[in-house]
């Protein structure tokens, strides 16, 4: 008996090229994406992931600022600075004010004081060029922003963020909204 060795017809290795083809232009497309947003955002999050966590407190501390004297010029040791801002801020049960010191290269920190005591949060993730420059920004029927902006090694902005603190109407008293109580669920 002989074996008959059967080959590949012509449609079966047209289809089979078309379905790598698409694969290949999939690769092809996510990895120029991927190279276009390196470019566009020179921080990498993944690598240093602790500037999303300043971005996202410092957004909260100001945005959550107090109407009436938002940014005081000093407190304790600090003063108001390009490096260092200092915001009074709303949490529950009172005020706080909440420093934060951008005066060593590559670290941020995050002082807050309530009722006398002090609570520090430090993100040492940060690239050695992180620099803040702090810009207070008017808007019209509104307290001053923060315009936080940061430079990579080359010299790029990095970041360029703008916090606006909430509105408060001009007699609207300047209190936090009180969460609703949650009931418990009842079993049955």
């Amino acid at each position: 008996m002989v074996k008959s060795s059967r080959g590949f017809t012509l449609p079966e290795i047209v289809i089979t090229l078309s379905i790598f083809g698409v694969f290949l232009l999939i690769l092809v497309v996510l990895t120029s994406e991927m190279r276009a947003y390196e470019k566009k955002m020179p921080v990498n999050f993944m690598a240093h992931p602790q500037v999303a966590a300043v971005l996202t407190r410092m957004r909260r501390d100001v945005l959550d600022a107090d109407a009436a004297n938002p940014y005081p010029e000093a407190f304790e040791t600090y003063k108001q600075s390009a490096k260092t801002l200092i915001v009074r801020t709303f949490i529950r049960g009172g005020i706080q004010t909440v420093i934060w010191d951008f005066t060593t290269p590559g670290e941020v920190k995050r002082i807050s004081y309530n009722v006398g005591v002090a609570t520090e949060w430090v993100a040492r993730g940060l690239p050695e060029d992180f620099a803040a420059k702090f810009d207070a920004v008017e808007t019209p029927d509104r307290p001053f922003g923060v315009r936080l902006q940061a430079l990579d090694q080359k010299g790029l902005v990095a970041v360029d963020e703008y916090f606006q603190p909430r509105a408060h109407g001009e007699n609207a008293e300047a209190t936090p909204v009180e969460p609703a109580p949650v009931e418990p669920p009842v079993a049955q």
